[in-house]
């Protein structure tokens, strides 16, 4: 590691002298770049707090695996951790039409722990210490931008943005976990107040090379399949701003392409997971599906009002897929000191089967980036990887796997809320409330969609019908701006779940539901 460091702090010493050296004076280097810490505290992250003493059996299955919207806990009802994370953004100017972008990231902005919640690759916890073992700096993004006589055409690892970010979100929020990111050529070209942009992203090489294979878990081998296993989206966006105005609308027009064979981790040899739940896409099934993503945003003196409406339709795995979303976005600074914001939004979810299998589908994520609350559609608290399974490998025997505590994407919901905030020279206070309501719900008797595991539950549903209600949740906060450059805050939350989470599958038995408390400390320098 100190190796690394030091040869990338040379490497920067030599970039610098070179060129200001050279008779290349043209060229420059840029540096900037983004630096967080985050402590979370969530108490009664399980939902229920009878189950602090162990898990009910009653409500597991016969390989211990939760059935409904149970959510097992780890020994205890409260989880502690706290993220690193550490972005720089050097940004070489070759001439006057060439430049060439670049980001490296220390730490990792969903899995960056530290302390005690650090995901050490070797079992040598130290008591004295902590160190960044198995952490390296990584290059994420780096592209080249061209400019030419019809425009800037842009080619590597880009960030992907558009619109409120509903769909493409390129997290460069100081205090974002997730960030949209492509391989791409792009040409971005304006004439007057129109922009033009058609790109080509891809995600994903696929398997193999050679073509795409089903992978095995019983055997640990691949078998050949049909298809490539790539992942591509053939975008093109077209958006008129008015500055004038305070106007801007756009649509951008994503064409996804999913070979066939996708390596999807669980999916066995005949089409089933591992945990005997049958995914949305089978092992030998690509996709093909189109999403119109609408955007508008206009300025009313002190009003803001703006809205994304993803559109989508096509092929998914062999079936029809379908699905309209929407969310709007309003922000009144009524004067210098008071403001507030309201939101709300419908993103569908998948509804009850009558069999195991679909004749089409209907539910949609959107962005893990675009966030309506502290705990409501931001934890995942259901992840068995990231709360209550091991997060380290200190016990050989056991094989646990990392999980992202904040996967948790807006899906199935038809939420409102709204926060007022009080500004006061450099210190901001904030207020808000959260409501949100399942499209979608358990049908007693039928198959259901498990929208945290993103399967169709395979077993026989219990007599039990779903409640729809996710619940409410208080959010409160302060936050210090010293200057341009630091921001530290402080996020209170009181999440209150409803019937939704009380659902089992198991005839006769439903969880508990009780508060869920959460606090989080941020500092961020952004530079």
């Amino acid at each position: 590691m100190k190796f690394q460091i030091s040869a990338f702090l040379v490497l920067g010493a030599l970039l610098n002298a070179f060129f200001g050296a050279s008779s290349a004076r043209a060229v420059e280097l840029d540096w900037n770049g983004d630096f967080r810490a985050e402590y979370n505290y969530i108490h009664n992250y399980n939902l229920d707090s009878t189950n602090s003493a162990g898990n009910d059996p009653a409500r597991l299955d016969n390989k211990g695996r939760p059935q409904g919207y149970y959510i097992p806990t780890g020994g205890s009802n409260n989880a502690t951790f706290e993220d690193l994370f550490f972005k720089l953004k050097p940004k070489v100017i070759v001439n006057d039409n060439i430049s060439i972008k670049s980001e490296f990231w220390l730490g990792d902005p969903v899995y960056g722990f530290y302390g005690n919640a650090y995901p050490y690759t070797f079992d040598q916890r130290q008591f004295y210490s902590s160190q960044s073992r198995g952490s390296v700096i990584t290059a994420q993004r780096f592209w080249a931008d061209f400019l030419s006589d019809f425009g800037t055409i842009e080619v590597g690892r880009a960030p992907l943005q558009y619109g409120l970010g509903a769909v493409w979100n390129a997290g460069d929020g100081v205090f974002d976990h997730y960030e949209s990111t492509g391989d791409v050529i792009r040409l971005i070209s304006k004439f007057g107040a129109f922009t033009f942009s058609p790109s080509f992203v891809n995600y994903s090489t696929g398997n193999t090379l050679g073509g795409a294979c089903v992978y095995d878990s019983a055997t640990g081998l691949c078998q050949p399949g049909s298809g490539s296993g790539a992942i591509s989206d053939y975008s093109l966006i077209l958006k008129y701003e008015n500055l004038e105005e305070d106007f801007e609308a756009g649509l951008n027009f994503i064409r996804r392409i999913a070979g066939g064979v996708q390596d999807l981790g669980v999916i066995n040899s005949d089409g089933t997971s591992s945990s005997g739940m049958q995914g949305p896409i089978s092992g030998t099934s690509g996709a093909a599906f189109n999403t119109w993503d609408l955007y508008g945003k206009k300025k009313f003196g002190r009003l803001t009002l703006g809205a994304e409406i993803p559109i989508v339709s096509g092929q998914l795995a062999g079936i029809p897929y379908s699905a309209v979303s929407a969310v709007v976005e309003a922000d009144w600074r009524i004067n210098d000191t008071w403001e507030t914001q309201v939101k709300g939004g419908h993103v569908p979810g998948q509804p009850s089967s009558g069999s195991a299998s679909y004749n089409s589908f209907s539910a949609y994520y959107l962005n893990p980036n675009y966030r309506i609350g502290t705990i409501m559609f931001n934890y995942a608290l259901q992840n068995l990887g990231g709360y209550t399974a091991p997060n380290t490998a200190n016990n050989p025997n056991v094989n646990g796997q990392l999980g992202s505590p904040y996967d948790n994407p807006l899906t199935n919901v038809n939420y409102l809320s709204w926060m007022g905030l009080l500004h006061a020279d450099k210190w901001t206070f904030d207020l808000g409330a959260i409501y949100a309501h399942a499209t979608q719900e358990a049908q007693g008797g039928n198959y259901y969609y498990n929208q945290w595991n993103r399967v169709l539950d395979a077993r026989q549903a219990s007599p039990n019908s779903q409640g729809g209600s996710y619940g409410l949740e208080i959010d409160a906060g302060a936050g210090f701006q010293w200057d341009e450059y630091f921001l530290a805050k402080l996020d209170l939350a009181a999440f209150f779940p409803g019937d939704f989470y009380k659902f089992t599958n198991v005839s006769g038995i439903e969880n508990g539901t009780s508060t869920v408390l959460a606090a989080v400390i941020k500092v961020g320098v952004t530079f």
